[in-house]
């Protein structure tokens, strides 16, 4: 059974503000998860379908209020450092063991999680030497 409402907010408190994240737009993200990427097949994820679900959703709605605030840099990693008067933000490299598909993933870390979990549900293709 796919993750709800309810259950991402109990998962994520940091959404529980229903003004600033209404109902209707995190079943939205989580509607999303399921088209756009990881589909609707549960049993493929060895049962972690929904928390995978959850941490892409909660990725998809911090990016998606990031852009809202004027934000746009979806390949942009978590932040090492800032400051204020000057205006200054450094970005953190996240690189290991990940393709040019997870840079939109990298952006927050509800999507850093989400690499995790997919890596160990989908260990990809396994060549075996028998030299």
């Amino acid at each position: 059974m796919a993750t709800d409402v309810t259950a991402f907010r109990a998962r994520f408190p940091e959404f529980s503000d229903d003004t600033e994240f209404p109902d209707a737009r995190i079943q939205l993200f989580l509607d999303d998860t399921v088209t756009i990427h990881i589909g609707d097949d549960e049993a493929r994820w060895g049962g972690k379908y929904n928390i995978a679900q959850a941490y892409l959703a909660a990725h998809l709605l911090t990016s998606g209020t990031n852009t809202e605030a004027g934000d746009t840099n979806s390949k942009s990693g978590p932040i090492s450092s800032k400051s204020a008067g000057g205006v200054s933000v450094s970005r953190a490299v996240t690189v290991k063991d990940t393709g040019e598909g997870d840079d939109f993933y990298r952006g927050t870390s509800y999507g850093q999680q989400f690499i995790l979990i997919r890596n160990r549900c989908f260990a990809g293709v396994v060549v075996a030497n028998c030299l």
